[in-house]
């Protein structure tokens, strides 16, 4: 360690926590992504946005850079500090500061994790659609940083259709609050959008305000396994010309379906494999014969061949089965296997001729490489992972 890097160290330290133990460093310097080794001068573990401020002052006149840590859930090396940077871990800012129930709205500090404001919500009668399932470590500062998607995207949009209001400590120290919590806001620029999905680059969020929303209808949960790929996107197409309010529609190769079955000891919960499979959820009607309705919908999309087989969650221990199927992939892949993964948003309807075209060129450049991709396929997110 340089003498400067010395001086700055100890002089972080006089202003907040911090940690420069390997283990820490470890831990707090990267994110899922195996790429890269972690190597931060220290960590920070700033409590308030004063002592952000602090930190982020000292380094501005070291002329030190700093990479911002929030749960770290991310699988691209964005919190990944290789060389020597100042990790700005902002778990300890971690308080739900209000649930407005009036104005359907929450406000915390970056560090609060996503399940948290779930559960903060939930008490109030109230529902925050940012969903992911990573919710247990993701923190709100890192999800409006990436703007943050999920599985509930096609209802509900992204994580930047949420934010009401958000403050910044920008490059030098200063604080910027961007948004007045309000719906109609023509107060000027919207600043708040450039910080979302900013990754980091313009400033630490501290907190931030959420719009929540009336908790949804009862849902139904579907497992399908299906043919070709092409099935999956008529079964989506088919289900919205029905007028079915879908919370989200997943899509999942048998590729990326097999190492959760082996590695979890999940049951499949279909009679024989498919090569692709679809997690649905549909909004239940508030008609007195809802159920009914949207389940002969799906019998109809079986008649017409769009679903080889299904199985419907006739339980809450059961729906959350299924939802396990897909939510446990991505770590288990991470835990399980080298990856070089890609996350790449087409249009939906180009989906099953982008996966062929991306499998049989995988197959060319690398033919022991295996493609397990699965995603969002309600709104054309894929998560591609070469094994």
């Amino acid at each position: 360690m340089s003498p400067a890097s010395t001086d700055l160290s100890t002089a972080l330290s006089s202003v907040c926590t911090t940690r420069s133990d390997t283990e820490s460093c470890l831990s707090y310097g990267k994110d899922w992504l195996k790429d890269y080794q972690p190597a931060p001068l220290c960590i920070c573990f700033p409590r308030s946005v004063e002592e952000v401020q602090s930190v982020v002052r000292l380094c501005h006149q070291a002329r030190h850079p700093i990479v911002p840590s929030g749960g770290r859930t991310g699988l691209a090396g964005g919190a990944t500090a290789s060389d020597g940077e100042v990790v700005v871990s902002l778990e300890k800012m971690n308080r739900i500061i209000a649930v407005d129930v009036a104005e359907r709205t929450i406000r915390a500090e970056a560090g609060v994790t996503t399940e948290a404001l779930q559960m903060a919500a939930h008490e109030a009668g109230l529902f925050l659609p940012i969903d992911f399932a990573s919710k247990g470590s993701s923190q709100l500062g890192g999800n409006i940083a990436t703007n943050a998607g999920g599985i509930r995207v096609i209802r509900w949009g992204m994580t930047r259709a949420h934010v009401a209001h958000l403050d910044a400590v920008l490059a030098d120290g200063s604080l910027i609050r961007c948004g007045h919590g309000l719906i109609k806001d023509q107060g000027g620029y919207d600043l708040k959008q450039l910080f979302i999905g900013s990754e980091g680059t313009l400033g630490i969020i501290t907190e931030a305000t959420l719009r929540l929303t009336t908790p949804p209808p009862p849902s139904l949960r579907v497992w399908a396994g299906l043919e070709t790929l092409v099935q999956a996107t008529s079964l989506l197409d088919f289900c919205r010309d029905r007028g079915v309010i879908l919370d989200l529609f997943e899509l999942v190769m048998r590729e990326a379906l097999e190492p959760v079955l082996t590695f979890k000891q999940k049951r499949d919960p279909l009679a024989q494999n498919y090569p692709v499979y679809a997690l649905l959820e549909a909004e239940i009607p508030s008609a007195p014969n809802g159920r009914e309705i949207i389940e002969e919908i799906l019998i109809e999309a079986c008649e017409r061949g769009l679903v080889a087989d299904m199985v419907v969650a006739e339980s809450t221990t059961q729906a959350q089965e299924l939802l396990s199927l897909r939510e446990l992939v991505s770590e288990t892949l991470s835990s399980h296997y080298t990856i070089h993964k890609n996350d790449v948003s087409v249009k939906s309807t180009t989906i099953p001729a982008f996966i062929d075209e991306i499998i049989t060129r995988a197959r060319e450049c690398e033919p022991t490489f295996v493609a397990a991709i699965f995603g969002h396929l309600g709104d054309g997110n894929l998560h591609i992972n070469f094994l």
